[in-house]
């Protein structure tokens, strides 16, 4: 497989290889996604292989711009905290059953007007087949024959190295990879994932920096790492608010919670969906970026930084062995003290934010009986389980947290990822 030093992305190589991964500006009902990955597969059938290129990448494409015009809608209208955000507020302070529900009509209004300018009037009902097709890289089996048959070998193996990482058991996809790199010698430094987040990228970037001991890139690349996957998480859990058909016709506040419930475990759902980096899963990712910081920041003589990264770490596992050594260790230096060990502010709002989730739906499947039942709805991650009853149940993902540390100089530092 690609070695991760070559899964590093640059820009003009990307923007090259994946001209259809750039945000797009237009909103054609006529020619929305799902139409035009209908047309796109119909070239492929027969063997058109200059249209097959041309319509799926148009189609990846629009699908961005859904994306990208569905979650700019969302996480903007959120940022509506207050009922005063539009005009007057309606409710009386004593009131908050109806300033909740006068803050959502106003977030509804934003809504309705954002999507009316940026979509127009496509229609947002698209059916499951193909939105699992684009969640899963499914443009990407097709183009990698297409482009292997109009003799683009490098966007061919890009393409196939794309859909690998979300389908990493593909055993034909895997074999033509391999024929693309060994018997055509395309190089692997020209293998990208073209669906890659920017975080990625970063993480990559700051794991070799930190094997090569150039702190200061290191320091750098992790803060931006985390950065753009916070901001990655908050798009993947805004998707997560889209329709929901319930399959039954509850009472009002039943509805209301039932919709809620299947929000949020997909939005549980998103911290597993996101430690993919380029097909490999990296469990705990989002918390690993304070295990480098810390040490990091120790090499660069910054300690209030590395006991800040030594807190926020600790938030997710306070029991974890290195770094309660960790901590002991920087409680001997001259200086420092117990109350200096304070969580960075985003660390403590996603940790609260995460157990707090987390909590809730332990409630609901503790105290909820469900009927068994058989009705598909999209919940954002291409797997089918909806409710057939007062709530859409299925347990979050547990995750085992192993250290992989190793002991380096007077602290312990994080194992090579």
């Amino acid at each position: 497989m690609v070695s991760n030093c070559s899964l590093i992305l640059t820009c003009c190589l990307l923007a090259v290889l994946n001209y259809g991964c750039a945000q797009a500006t237009k909103s054609d009902p006529a020619q929305s996604y799902d139409i035009l990955y209908d047309q796109a597969v119909e070239a492929y059938l027969e063997e058109d292989w200059d249209k097959c290129v041309r319509l799926m990448n148009e189609a990846i494409e629009d699908y961005h711009f859904y994306v990208d015009s569905q979650v700019g809608c969302r996480l903007n209208c959120q940022k509506i905290v207050s009922v005063n955000a539009m005009g007057q507020q309606i409710s009386p302070d004593n009131l908050e059953d109806m300033k909740f529900f006068e803050k959502m009509v106003k977030q509804t209004l934003c809504l309705l007007k954002c999507k009316k300018n940026l979509l127009k009037n496509r229609a947002e009902i698209v059916s499951r087949q193909i939105m699992e097709s684009f969640e899963y890289f499914r443009p990407y089996d097709y183009l990698q024959l297409c482009y292997f048959k109009t003799n683009d070998l490098i966007r061919a193996a890009s393409s196939a190295y794309t859909f690998l990482t979300l389908n990493p058991d593909h055993e034909v996809m895997k074999a033509n990879l391999r024929y693309y790199i060994n018997d055509m010698k395309i190089d692997p430094e020209y293998v990208i994932n073209l669906e890659a987040k920017p975080y990625v990228e970063f993480y990559i970037r700051g794991s070799e920096s930190y094997k090569k001991e150039e702190f200061d890139r290191t320091a750098n690349y992790f803060e931006l790492s985390l950065t753009e996957y916070l901001i990655a998480e908050n798009e993947c859990r805004a998707m997560c608010e889209g329709p929901f058909d319930q399959g039954w016709f509850p009472d009002f506040v039943s509805s209301v919670a039932n919709h809620y419930t299947f929000a949020l475990r997909c939005k549980q759902k998103c911290q597993k969906k996101l430690c993919n980096l380029n097909g490999e899963i990296h469990e705990d990712l989002m918390p690993s970026h304070y295990h480098y910081l810390q040490f990091t920041y120790y090499k660069l003589g910054n300690v209030p930084k590395a006991l800040e990264a030594t807190a926020s770490y600790l938030l997710f596992f306070p029991n974890d062995e290195t770094m309660v050594e960790n901590k002991d260790f920087y409680l001997t230096l001259p200086g420092v003290k117990e109350s200096m060990f304070q969580p960075r502010k985003e660390a403590i709002e996603y940790h609260e934010r995460d157990k707090a989730e987390k909590s809730l739906l332990k409630f609901i499947e503790t105290h909820f009986h469900f009927d068994e039942g058989d009705i598909s709805e999209p919940n954002g991650n291409g797997t089918s389980d909806a409710p057939q009853a007062e709530g859409e149940l299925l347990r979050p993902d547990g995750s085992s947290h192993s250290n992989g540390a190793s002991q380096s100089d007077e602290i312990n530092q994080i194992s090579d990822t």
